[in-house]
């Protein structure tokens, strides 16, 4: 049990923002700890649950992986480490110094590269090209500053058009 709560901790340490449900996975789903079909599944019930996906993904792995007590530890794990860096730095940055501009660029560019990291390990899972294009044009949205509302409205206009315009077959 220590071992998956230390990996919990580790994906909080070391992962912010969106990026932390990759670091899961790779915590989870590469070790052999969690089925990646299973991840996968829980990764989508996640996302339609009301609240944070992320904080609905650790939910369900932590109880995967040991009821509703690791569970609730891993949601702690995970988010004390970003609520204590984020609470410092809005004590001691300011954005008016170059240096923290600095900072906080260099820490989107990271979050781009994990982004696109991800996007080109879950290429492998797309069906045909609609997928891969709507896919790459949420990956370049979001790179350029598009906010995500705007991203994810743009995208899905496109998906449903194509869903709309492509022939439909009975099962």
């Amino acid at each position: 049990m220590g071992d998956i709560l230390r990996r919990f901790l580790w994906v909080g340490l070391t992962a912010f923002g969106s990026a932390r449900w990759v670091n899961l996975e790779a915590m989870f789903v590469r070790t052999g700890f969690i089925r990646e079909d299973d991840f996968m599944r829980d990764l989508a019930i996640a996302q339609t649950l009301p609240g944070p996906g992320f904080v609905n993904v650790t939910a369900l792995c932590g109880m995967r992986l040991g009821g509703v007590r690791v569970a609730m530890l891993a949601i702690l794990l995970v988010l004390i480490p970003g609520l204590v860096a984020v609470t410092l730095a809005l004590a001691f940055l300011s954005t008016s110094q170059p240096w923290v501009v600095r900072i906080f660029h260099g820490i989107l560019i990271g979050a781009i590269g994990v982004l696109a990291g991800s996007f080109i390990r879950q290429t492998r899972r797309l069906r045909g090209t609609t997928a891969a294009v709507l896919a790459a044009a949420t990956l370049l949205l979001l790179a350029v500053g598009v906010p995500m509302v705007a991203t994810v409205l743009l995208v899905g206009v496109g998906g449903v058009l194509r869903y709309r315009w492509s022939p439909q077959t009975l099962p």
